[in-house]
């Protein structure tokens, strides 16, 4: 069976992908290559942890959001659903103290001001 293309792109990361895709939504017959056991690259999760899944570039998500590119391509369709998380980020310390950083900009300003006086 011969591989018919009108555009072949290599690499599967979330450029490549989103880049396909608005290929293929626009009718461009394309090719999708990637060289490691999965897609997503900086956005692909990995089990790297026992039991954990992990993001590998969750902030990637951040940005994507200040996009039209998850409304343009109907991700949601697909599944794509966002968890709104709070804390948004969370640093811990070999002693088991812990920073937040919260949504609300008050709250961690209130938790900062509580670890350091």
């Amino acid at each position: 069976m011969p591989l018919d293309y009108d555009v072949i792109v290599i690499g599967a990361g979330h450029n490549g992908l989103i880049t396909a895709a608005y290929l293929a939504q626009s009718g461009y017959r394309v090719g999708v290559f990637e060289k490691r056991d999965m897609v997503g690259g900086a956005v692909s999760t990995r089990e790297i942890i026992p039991g954990y899944q992990f993001d590998l570039g969750g902030s990637a998500h951040i940005l994507i959001r200040l996009t039209p590119i998850v409304e343009e391509l109907g991700l949601s369709r697909y599944g794509l659903e966002y968890i709104e998380l709070d804390p948004l980020f969370f640093a811990p310390f070999p002693d088991g103290d812990a920073i937040y950083i919260y949504r609300d900009v008050d709250r961690t300003v209130e938790h900062l001001e509580s670890k350091f006086p």
